[in-house]
């Protein structure tokens, strides 16, 4: 009997040892969330965090989506330090020579670059925020009835969507959790369980 407990023991912490050695702090990068601005300016900001762990990288990026124009105000910070990273646009052309990713931009996409104080090191990594305001009039804007409507696609697992202040949702093509933030911004949850891009269209009108 007591052979039997002490080989569970030793189960047990082998069990504990290995979720020890798979954990990575923060390593989630699966989550992003909308704040939409004004209608009437195409407008809205998000905010998404994610680990470079490339040894040698000296540099992250955000790829801005084509048909939207991403504003001067964005903000990339090492959560590692709190310290906010210098930070400029680039072109696909010049992201591809750095060889950092394995599927190409188009040489004329526009890239947000973010300096890094030093090159990954070897088994480490830097988790980063970025926060960044686009206009998009072709995929946010307010129809001929006056309400809004938001037509994109949401590649991240978990998407979360605030609407303006004083709007109300009237419709959405997909399942959604609505709630109210302590803003009294409503709020809509959604989870993509696929493997492909999720497309969304939310309608909504002043309260």
């Amino acid at each position: 009997m007591r052979s039997i407990i002490i080989l569970l023991f030793v189960f047990i912490g082998s069990i504990a040892g290995a979720q020890t050695e798979s954990f990575h702090r923060a390593e989630d990068d699966k989550e992003i969330t909308y704040w939409m601005l004004d209608p009437q300016t195409h407008q809205f900001r998000f905010s998404h965090d994610f680990n470079i762990t490339r040894a040698g990288q000296k540099y992250a990026h955000s790829f801005v989506r084509k048909g939207s124009t991403v504003s001067d105000d964005v903000t990339f910070m090492n959560l590692d330090t709190g310290k906010k990273l210098p930070t400029r646009k680039a072109t696909g052309k010049e992201v591809n020579a750095l060889g950092y990713y394995p599927d190409k931009s188009d040489d004329d996409d526009v890239v947000v670059e973010g300096e890094l104080p030093a090159p990954v090191p070897e088994g480490g990594s830097v988790r980063i925020r970025v926060q960044e305001t686009y206009t998009d009039a072709e995929r946010y804007f307010v129809d001929k009835n006056g309400e809004l409507v938001w037509d994109r696609t949401f590649g991240r697992s978990r998407n979360t969507l605030k609407l303006p202040p004083g709007w109300m949702l009237v419709s959405c093509n997909l399942p959604v959790v609505i709630s109210e933030d302590e803003q009294g911004l409503i709020t809509l949850r959604m989870t993509n369980t696929r493997n492909d891009e999720l497309h969304i269209i939310v309608r909504a009108r002043k309260r």
